[in-house]
């Protein structure tokens, strides 16, 4: 028998939390988001179902292993159907291993659909379309948190998007649409109950490239005069490496579709690529690669994870680095970590500078 103390949470906030990610999922504009999605590409949003599911035994508490068991045996359709998934399963915070998931997940899919509709329509530059979905996380992330508190304190939790200070590296910082993120978990309490004195942290760096387009192909065929072609750059990175696609035109799109996330691994050269090919709306590509361990490359530390993220970018590469974490804390050691790899990653850049891109 589970009890609700294994969450870390009472009767009462176990239910107002379901209401409250009940509603902000149902709300017209998360509405309005998956139906754009499913009129637009209906055939993309079953593997979004599918990547929330890829890690169901890492990810999702007892109680949501045994729903989705349940579930196959009496309905395979509603598995694999992304309404389903949003509005009557992953809005429940008994389906997640913790309550610092669940705030995130529902983080992401409040401020997807507000970017998506707020700020896609109007043709804007990548880079500022970026500042602008990390902005919108950020927001969501405290909210989340400030709704959550009392659960997250007795976890010894919490939930943000902190950016970490690139001023620290030198030099000029890029203004285009490359930007990392890592995702830093480190899950002191889980269900089933345990408080884990050494948590089974995991950190998984990721670097994004950021493309607008007009539906349904994107160009990535950028090239640069000393780095090369950006697509080679992305498949040479030894972390994960996607590009991310806002759609945004030189003139007003009236509904356009969330941001999807396309690894580099399944465009085959630098070109077009067809978008809404082997992508995933950014929730479901974030919750795969915390909790599907054949995602990816993960990291043992902040150290670590840097090294992975800067072994083949320029210094000036990335212009934006943030931390995403169950704990408030964590950019802080990040920004220690790059400032001890700073000579490092300057020597790296000036070697780079002068050998230009690898043939």
């Amino acid at each position: 028998m589970i009890s609700l103390e294994e969450f870390g949470l009472t009767g009462k906030e176990a239910i107002d939390l379901r209401f409250l990610a009940r509603d902000a999922v149902c709300a017209q504009k998360s509405i309005l988001s998956r139906q754009i999605l499913e009129s637009a590409s209906p055939e993309t949003t079953v593997p979004i179902a599918r990547a929330f599911r890829a890690g169901w035994l890492q990810g999702f508490s007892k109680v949501g292993q045994s729903t989705i068991v349940l579930q196959v045996r009496d309905d395979l359709n509603d598995i694999d159907s992304l309404e389903w998934l949003v509005t009557d399963f992953l809005v429940d915070p008994l389906i997640y291993r913790n309550v610092a998931a669940w705030c995130f997940h529902l983080a992401l899919q409040e401020s997807s659909a507000d970017f998506q509709l707020d700020f896609c329509p109007s043709p804007t530059s990548e880079g500022n379309l970026t500042g602008i979905l990390l902005a919108r996380i950020y927001d969501r992330c405290k909210w989340w948190a400030k709704v959550a508190s009392e659960p997250l304190k007795r976890t010894k939790a919490s939930i943000s998007l902190r950016r970490i200070d690139l001023s620290i590296l030198g030099g000029e910082q890029a203004t285009g649409g490359d930007f990392g993120l890592i995702l830093h978990f480190e899950e002191k309490w889980t269900q089933p109950a345990s408080w884990q004195e050494s948590p089974n942290t995991r950190i998984i760096p990721l670097i994004f490239q950021a493309k607008r387009y007009v539906r349904p192909r994107a160009k990535v065929s950028q090239r640069h005069d000393v780095r090369g072609y950006q697509h080679d750059l992305l498949t040479r990175n030894k972390c994960a490496s996607a590009y991310i696609f806002y759609e945004n035109g030189t003139k007003r799109i009236d509904c356009p579709i969330p941001p999807l996330v396309k690894p580099v691994d399944r465009v085959a050269k630098a070109g077009r690529t067809y978008v809404f090919e082997d992508s995933l709306d950014l929730p479901s590509y974030l919750f795969k690669a915390m909790y599907d361990i054949s995602f990816g490359p993960t990291a043992s530390s902040p150290d670590d994870a840097l090294r992975m993220m800067y072994a083949n970018a320029h210094a000036d590469q990335l212009a934006t680095l943030a931390a995403i974490s169950d704990s408030s804390t964590v950019h802080l050691r990040y920004e220690r970590a790059l400032r001890d790899l700073s000579p490092e990653i300057r020597r790296s850049r000036s070697r780079r500078s002068i050998e230009g891109p690898e043939r």
